[in-house]
């Protein structure tokens, strides 16, 4: 499929869709990838070679085909949807005389162009060192050029002193010393989320999670949720950086929403390695909604690749609800359902609908609620904090006030948490 060139100036680019991939069938996820890396596709094409050649990857009569498109399209460079190995990468470039990109690299990119924070801006950066340091590796020929050493000329007996070392070896060791410092970092990071942590499991503040594919609307159901403003938009990888917010749920009281960044098929393990600060936020919620686009393509794949990824992380047993997202677009109805034990396992909503946000907070609160009694209280006219507190953490069903000036209140919410008022009233 031939496309225009762009007015705007951005890089074009002629995409290789896989034969292998999961989702191949569907190649407008990954055309998606390439567009929301700021390139314009000008050709589709697909590799049909069901095993790789070892010097090109892709048969030699694809190499001669996307030559003659490069000739034809003037494409600025070419993206394969399959993996290339550094070799295969350099042979390529060699060849075609044009920028080689494969899946790996180009969701670093987007990431690197997406991250907003320090710390997001750190954990790409370290992913990107990463990748490009097995590049290195048998990479260009000018890379073994060596620098010329100079030694003392008392010890050595001339002016002259080892070979010194070549190009590459200055690059990698660049690269590495750079990576440490990186890692550094990044530790004092993770060091200082496990102590936030550490006061929040001390606090007994519930957490929720978001996870889920890319674009499957978590940033704007968190700002449904919330209350809030998180960046959202309709492409891949919109958001990338953590956000965590407080949100009253009815029984439970105050609690944290946690928004992660999005996952996606064959997430570059350098990636999950990087963002590992940010998702140990996951292995630590009580609670995991798990968002779907209900609308759109490859439904039960996509869940699977999210599943895989939670088990890569320790958090498959974490329990999870199912939210299906944008119902709206396909005109379907708020509706839940549960699993065989009776537990609310599925919910389809729209986040933006406003009685979906109610709806959808009443279940998150159900979820979390290990165990729901009914109980009274009555505070005196000097008690206000506290009665105050108990509004925030349960669910008043009626309020009655005395003659002496103090008050019963009869409240629904999870014991554990009404225990902790019993001495207070």
């Amino acid at each position: 499929m031939l496309f225009e060139r762009p007015q705007d100036g951005s890089s074009t680019a002629i995409i290789v869709h896989s034969n292998s991939s999961p989702i191949s069938e569907d190649p407008s996820e990954f055309k998606e990838l390439v567009c929301s890396a700021g390139f314009f596709p000008v050709l589709e094409l697909r590799n049909n070679r069901k095993y790789p050649e070892p010097k090109f990857f892709l048969g030699k009569g694809k190499v001669d085909e996307i030559k003659a498109c490069l000739k034809q399209t003037k494409a600025d460079l070419v993206v394969l949807e399959d993996p290339l190995s550094p070799s295969q990468e350099r042979n390529l470039e060699q060849f075609l005389k044009r920028k080689i990109i494969d899946r790996k690299g180009l969701i670093l990119d987007i990431f690197a162009k997406r991250a907003r924070t320090h710390e997001g801006k750190l954990q790409v950066e370290l992913a990107k060192l990463k990748h490009e340091s097995t590049r290195l590796v048998g990479g260009w020929t000018h890379l073994d050029r060596q620098r010329r050493g100079y030694g003392n000329s008392a010890i050595s007996g001339s002016g002259l002193g080892g070979v010194g070392e070549t190009q590459l070896e200055a690059d990698q060791r660049i690269i590495g010393s750079r990576i440490k410092r990186l890692s550094r970092q990044l530790e004092k990071i993770i060091s200082q989320r496990r102590q936030n942590r550490r006061f929040r499991a001390k606090s007994g503040i519930k957490l929720v999670a978001l996870v889920g594919y890319t674009n499957a609307g978590k940033s704007t159901l968190f700002n449904m949720l919330c209350d809030q403003s998180v960046f959202a938009k309709d492409q891949l990888f919109a958001t990338l950086d953590t956000t965590i917010r407080r949100i009253s749920l009815p029984f439970v009281g105050e609690s944290l929403l946690v928004d992660t960044v999005g996952f996606i098929n064959s997430l570059p393990p350098e990636l999950v390695a990087a963002f590992k600060a940010t998702l140990e936020e996951l292995n630590n919620a009580d609670l995991l909604l798990h968002v779907v686009d209900a609308h759109g393509s490859e439904k039960k794949q996509k869940i699977e690749d999210v599943n895989s990824i939670l088990h890569d992380l320790g958090a498959s047993e974490i329990p999870q609800l199912m939210v299906y997202n944008k119902r709206d677009l396909g005109n379907k109805p708020y509706k839940t359902q549960t699993d065989t034990f009776g537990t609310l396992d599925q919910v389809w909503v729209s986040s933006l609908n406003e009685l979906d946000r109610e709806n959808l907070i009443e279940v998150i609160a159900e979820r979390l609620s290990d165990k729901l009694i009914v109980k009274k209280f009555r505070f005196l006219p000097c008690q206000g904090k506290e009665r105050s507190d108990l509004y925030r953490s349960s669910s008043v069903l009626e309020e009655i006030f005395l003659e002496d000036g103090s008050c019963e209140l009869v409240v629904k919410g999870e014991a554990e948490l009404l225990s902790r008022f019993a001495n207070k009233s």
